[in-house]
């Protein structure tokens, strides 16, 4: 049985690109010109992913998407913008939403993210905020690959206009990378276990922070194995292993950030971006 995805948007080119989109590669949808004709679809047709415009004259999607998520609880929530709004991204964690969209979006965005939606698993995707002052932000997450996929397209609305381009991503993979790291290192995917993860912003540039839970590492042993190892070295002693791809955070991220400090026990990161 075909996914089934319902686009809210009061743009009607935004709802037949979607439409057209989704339904191209076999997906079952429905679309719905506000919150009020969204709403009452909800209610009567079973709904696998929601896809919602923040802002429309009827209501907004922070609110159609609340509603859903808490009457169909494993409901998928993407909620899509074309405001970059600190506001709006801090709102969408709290709704429960699973991933946030900034407009424009091409086509091939809009394909991955519902591909890695469907990949998800509610229950082990949490995301809780636990503090937001300006410039500030602290966010705790599940051991799960999920919470943080959940997590990082939030992030990415919070950081995508405060660094250049290629600054950006280089952020969004050393986030991405360190995260893994912790949950599988350092809480070995125990679901009971958390990453703390917060973000600072200033004037001279972003400072991440991220804290797990697990017993540290010996981090002048692992420091000493990336400065004696190529990375295509690394990589195949991790595939013989039968690690998973990837995992080589420290080798790689110490070539892009302008400061990466461990704490003395292993369980912390902090790494910095200077403007």
């Amino acid at each position: 049985m075909p996914c089934r995805v319902m686009v809210v948007d009061d743009e009607q080119a935004i709802l037949r690109l979607m439409e057209n989109i989704l339904k191209s590669h076999g997906y079952d949808v429905i679309t719905a010109p506000g919150f009020e004709e969204a709403l009452e679809i909800i209610e009567q047709e079973n709904i696998d992913l929601l896809i919602s415009d923040i802002v429309m004259p009827d209501g907004s999607g922070l609110t159609l998407g609340e509603i859903a998520k808490n009457r169909f609880p494993n409901i998928r929530l993407a909620l899509m913008t074309g405001y970059h709004s600190e506001s709006y991204a801090i709102k969408g964690i709290r709704v429960g939403a699973d991933y946030y969209l900034t407009k424009p979006f091409t086509r091939e965005d809009i394909l991955d993210m519902i591909e890695s939606l469907r990949e998800t698993c509610p229950g082990y995707s949490k995301v809780d905020i636990v503090e937001t002052r300006p410039g500030w932000y602290e966010f705790v997450i599940t051991s799960s690959e999920d919470s943080l996929f959940k997590l990082q397209s939030f992030l990415d609305a919070l950081l995508k206009d405060v660094l250049d381009e290629e600054r950006f991503w280089d952020l969004h993979f050393a986030i991405s990378e360190l995260g893994r790291n912790a949950i599988e290192w350092g809480n070995k995917y125990d679901v009971d276990s958390i990453v703390k993860i917060s973000v600072g912003i200033t004037n001279n540039g972003v400072a991440v922070k991220i804290e797990d839970q697990g017993d540290g590492f010996d981090v002048r042993k692992g420091m000493e194995k990336v400065e004696k190892n190529t990375l295509a070295r690394l990589e195949e002693e991790r595939l013989n292993e039968g690690k998973r791809a990837g995992g080589l955070g420290i080798h790689l991220i110490k070539e892009i950030v302008d400061r990466l400090i461990f704490s003395e026990r292993g369980d912390m990161v902090l790494i910095h971006f200077s403007l």
